[in-house]
């Protein structure tokens, strides 16, 4: 008996037919017939019998049919680890990224990885970062980077860097001259944020949860340009990191730090409990080498 056996047993049950399942594994109805006799009389108990429901399990088909549904997963499962394990040592890894981190860590951070590491073929896509770890979850990608508050037991961290979060205020607000604020202070104040699709969101959240307060939202948006753009326009004030408000260039508006200086930490992650390829392994070298550099710069 084999997990092909197996996988065809629970195409049977599922489908309450020996041909539908013949149809399934480009077999004869005969040869699956003569598989499932092979199968009964190595376990020495009957497993299935025909019905008006069609063929179902007998009730040592039942017990078999739980068995073998775990053993064909935990196959699959082992099959997937090792082709994308393969995969990553003959040159092929994939990296998902969160909005905001390759525009700190800048291109070069991904140029500098594919010059020393020439045999490798990295593949990498954005998202907002709620996506992060349900991508490298699935598998989809084989390491994420990503802002995060809370870690998964299936995901393992690895702190890379973290920046502090600053009010930005613009010149019609009554703290456009303090050297610091609190999220108390602020409470009234109609603030334009990032959506529940972004960190930054959660992160003010819980720091405003912490001082027992709330923020005045006018505005949620899907990207930090549009609030930097409302808050030119004094519709309101915003949240973000330093580097973030370099890049935007707005002479008129102030970065000024909060009382209770919030920060948007920022990890590579990958699945837990599984062997890491030669690929991987220099990606996450790389990774921890040039935040050190960046931080100690």
């Amino acid at each position: 008996m084999n997990i092909r056996d197996m996988a065809c047993f629970l195409k049977i049950c599922e489908q309450h037919s020996i041909s539908a399942a013949a149809q399934s594994f480009f077999m004869t109805p005969q040869a699956v017939s003569k598989e499932v006799k092979r199968m009964e009389e190595e376990l020495g108990a009957p497993l299935l019998f025909r019905s008006q429901k069609g063929v179902v399990p007998t009730e040592y088909g039942k017990v078999f049919y739980e068995h073998a549904q775990r053993m064909v997963a935990e196959f699959d499962d082992t099959s997937r680890e090792i082709t994308e394990m393969r995969l990553q040592n003959e040159g092929f890894l994939r990296m998902v990224s969160a909005y905001g981190i390759l525009r700190f860590l800048s291109p070069e951070f991904i140029r500098t990885f594919v010059k020393h590491c020439p045999t490798v073929h990295l593949d990498y896509m954005e998202f907002p970062d709620i996506y992060i770890e349900e991508n490298v979850l699935n598998e989809k990608y084989d390491v994420g980077l990503m802002p995060y508050l809370h870690e998964r037991d299936e995901l393992a961290y690895i702190p890379l860097f973290s920046r502090e979060i600053f009010f930005i205020t613009h010149p019609g607000s009554r703290f456009y001259d303090c050297s610091e604020v609190s999220v108390r202070d602020i409470a009234a104040e109609p603030m334009i944020i990032e959506n529940g699709n972004f960190l930054i969101h959660h992160i003010m959240a819980e720091t405003c949860r912490r001082e027992n307060t709330n923020l005045d939202v006018y505005f949620n948006t899907s990207g930090f340009s549009l609030c930097y753009k409302l808050c030119k326009e004094h519709k309101g004030n915003t949240a973000s990191m330093d580097f973030i408000f370099h890049d935007m260039s707005n002479p008129t508006l102030h970065c000024i730090p909060f009382h209770e200086h919030p920060h948007w930490n920022v990890a590579l992650i990958h699945k837990k409990d599984i062997p890491l390829s030669d690929n991987l392994q220099c990606f996450i070298r790389h990774s921890k080498t040039w935040c050190k550099k960046m931080m100690q710069a």
